[in-house]
């Protein structure tokens, strides 16, 4: 058996990865249990610990990864249990990777809307703290809300949540050579993908088509078409995903300002061929 201080201070790791994540619950630990707990509005939910902390200690070369995808994983525990009243106001689309959906229990209740470059866009409903819920129709429909009427409220609190941006892309003195990155929402940055006015303003002030990723839900990258740097966007893209701690998707999305579309994979070079050429 674990000292009981190595574990003590396992879970104290733990509950600080969490706590600093999860800005919007406390999280403590339940010494007797050996797990930790978190609380917040609407949400008690208890964490065991025993099963990480013997996977960590059979594999401690892969501790570091097996306690990001355990803490990664935690957010889709953090909806209220309790059904809230479904506030319009609080609607915004929420981008995410399709595989995201295949850990929701009401995946397909929901209004969603595809993005391409294995994205989707889904309604959510923010909460307090850094939280937030995908609404399954039915508790849209208990609301008063139908399809349209949600998507309509779903758009307008999207591109009011960002509506100082495309003037501050305008606005900019110059563009990055490696281009722009936002990060400021650490839940909806993706949402940006859905704003209208964010696109033209990107296509405005690059003066053509703009290139276009979501490697982490809380960072959009994004590049000039025409830049020379673009040719190396792809392999910036993949590394962010790869390095991120809640990754959305490695796939590229161009847009012209008026439409957005999944950028197809570039065409393998004739130099690769060479070496199949010479290994026959």
């Amino acid at each position: 058996m674990s000292d009981p201080a190595d574990r003590q201070a396992f879970a104290e790791r733990i509950r600080l990865q969490l706590q600093s994540r999860y800005r919007g619950v406390e999280v403590v630990i339940d010494d007797a249990a050996f797990a930790l707990r978190l609380k917040g509005a609407g949400v008690d939910v208890p964490l065991p610990l025993g099963p990480l902390h013997h996977a960590c200690e059979r594999a401690p070369d892969r501790a570091g990864g097996l306690i990001a995808d355990y803490v990664r994983r935690v957010e889709r525990q953090l909806s209220p249990r309790a059904p809230a009243e479904v506030s319009p106001s609080r609607l915004l689309w929420c981008v995410r990777g399709v595989g995201y959906l295949d850990g929701l229990s009401r995946a397909a209740e929901l209004t969603t809307r595809p993005l391409g470059a294995e994205m989707v866009a889904f309604i959510a409903e923010t909460l307090p703290g850094s939280l937030m819920r995908g609404v399954p129709s039915t508790d849209l429909a208990a609301a008063g809300l139908d399809d349209v009427s949600a998507r309509a409220h779903a758009d307008a609190n999207t591109r009011t949540r960002f509506s100082s941006l495309p003037e501050r892309i305008r606005a900019a003195e110059r563009i990055p050579a490696d281009g722009w990155r936002l990060g400021s929402d650490i839940l909806f940055q993706g949402s940006v993908l859905l704003v209208a006015e964010v696109l033209a303003a990107f296509v405005e002030r690059s003066g053509g088509d703009v290139l276009l990723a979501a490697p982490d839900r809380s960072e959009v990258l994004a590049i000039p078409a025409g830049l020379p740097s673009a040719d190396r966007f792809r392999m910036r893209v993949v590394r962010a995903w790869r390095e991120a701690m809640n990754p959305v998707s490695r796939g590229i999305l161009v847009t012209d300002g008026a439409s957005l579309s999944e950028l197809e994979a570039a065409p393998r070079k004739a130099g690769f061929e060479l070496l199949g050429w010479l290994r026959r």
